[in-house]
């Protein structure tokens, strides 16, 4: 027993953590990268600003699409073999955004969205399996990694396009996280062996109730919905939100990356406190006071209480979305439990993620005001807080799902 307790640790694992944070590092930034230089794209493609506004939400809808079907996979060739094999077509998708016609950009997008699935559904389904003794330590590091380079992809985007003399640098230097992640990941197939197999067999046993008939299930997945529509709600708007308060376009610009990097100590802090606490209703209150602070200071008119607002809302958005990344792994008792509820609730959620920016815009044409967006805002955080109060409950996925049998 101490001998598989020692070989599921963190520190006797270092080179499956670095595969981890490698695989992380391609999950976020590939898109974030797209909008600094949106322009460009559009200019060289010769598309309209429709056009190019869809190129950005075709990954959310590839990953509601796509993320119930990962368990199948995995099912059928593992955990480790799906995750390599997606390794393969997120890198292979980079190079074909970049070939320079509007058909091979689109070919390349939703490519990228189902390799991007793969890795969402997966991870926390894999952490569970490698480090169950570590779950929340290791959801921490690649949930901060996600947050870490989404900046960096965003901020490095623009240089990168100057210095290549064109925006295809900018979108094809994180094959360079793909190559490691590649590299790292080859052991990780020759030595699983029967593991993998057992894995396998694992996922194969996934509950006979359909997850859609669990209210846990459709809580949890309420949350990541709700908390990934804020995420790419204010990767839409919220720059422009503060301009309307009177910032200029650079100053607006400078809020918002400082927003973004405040997510990154509660992405990691919050899924270490939620896997170490008995009741994970404490946190969900946390991130609703967070959330609820941040957003009711973005009616300020001052800089100052604008700064405290982004940080607000950096800090709950972190670790709203790590928080719901653990739960994927802690409110299911088996591989199987936990990749099944981690494929349906980022369906739910990416595909109202793809909504949201959509309805936020129409509030504002509608209103010519963004009160109404920002009171949405509010209904938004208070529902994230319902559906916490329901999905950290006592039990897991499995006992709900045995009892409809």
């Amino acid at each position: 027993m101490s001998e598989i307790q020692n070989s599921q640790k963190f520190r006797n694992n270092i080179l499956l953590v670095i595969g981890i944070i490698a695989v992380a590092a391609m999950l976020r930034a590939p898109l974030t990268a797209v909008g600094p230089v949106i322009n460009e794209i559009r200019d060289d493609l010769m598309i309209s600003n429709t056009v190019a506004g869809l190129l950005t939400t075709i990954p959310l809808l590839t990953f509601a699409a796509v993320s119930p079907f990962v368990s199948k996979a995995v099912a059928r060739f593992t955990m480790p073999v799906t995750i390599f094999y997606a390794i393969i077509l997120l890198i292979a998708s980079l190079y074909i955004r970049t070939i320079g016609t509007l058909e091979w950009f689109m070919v390349g997008t939703v490519l990228l969205g189902v390799a991007i699935s793969v890795g969402n559904v997966t991870l926390p389904s894999y952490a569970k399996w490698k480090f169950p003794l570590q779950v929340g330590v290791v959801t921490a590091i690649y949930s901060s990694t996600m947050n870490l380079t989404a900046g960096v992809g965003s901020g490095v985007s623009v240089p990168l396009a100057e210095i290549g003399g064109g925006y295809g640098l900018s979108l094809t230097i994180w094959v360079a996280f793909g190559i490691v992640a590649l590299i790292v990941w080859i052991p990780q197939l020759k030595s699983a062996g029967e593991g993998m197999r057992a894995a396998g067999k694992r996922v194969e046993e996934v509950p006979k109730r359909r997850m859609s008939q669990s209210k846990m299930a459709w809580a949890i997945a309420v949350m990541f919905a709700l908390q990934s529509t804020t995420f790419y709600t204010n990767a839409a708007w919220l720059p422009s939100i503060l301009m309307d308060k009177g910032l200029s376009p650079e100053a607006a610009g400078y809020f918002f990356m400082f927003c973004q990097f405040a997510q990154l100590p509660m992405t990691f802090l919050f899924p270490i406190l939620a896997s170490r606490v008995d009741s994970q209703r404490s946190i969900v209150a946390a991130i609703t006071g967070l959330l609820l602070a941040g957003y009711l200071l973005l009616f300020a008119e001052t800089p100052g209480l604008l700064i405290f607002s982004m940080i607000f809302i950096g800090f709950g958005t972190g670790a709203a979305f790590s928080t719901c990344m653990l739960l994927f792994s802690m409110k299911a008792r088996t591989d199987a439990g936990s990749i099944s509820l981690s494929g349906f609730g980022q369906s739910i959620g990416y595909l109202l993620a793809a909504i949201g920016p959509f309805l936020m815009g129409y509030l504002f044409d509608a209103t010519g005001s963004w009160t109404p967006a920002l009171i949405s805002y509010l209904v938004i955080v208070v529902m994230f807080f319902g559906a916490g109060m329901v999905a950290t409950r006592k039990f897991h996925i499995e006992d709900e799902l045995e009892e409809k049998v």
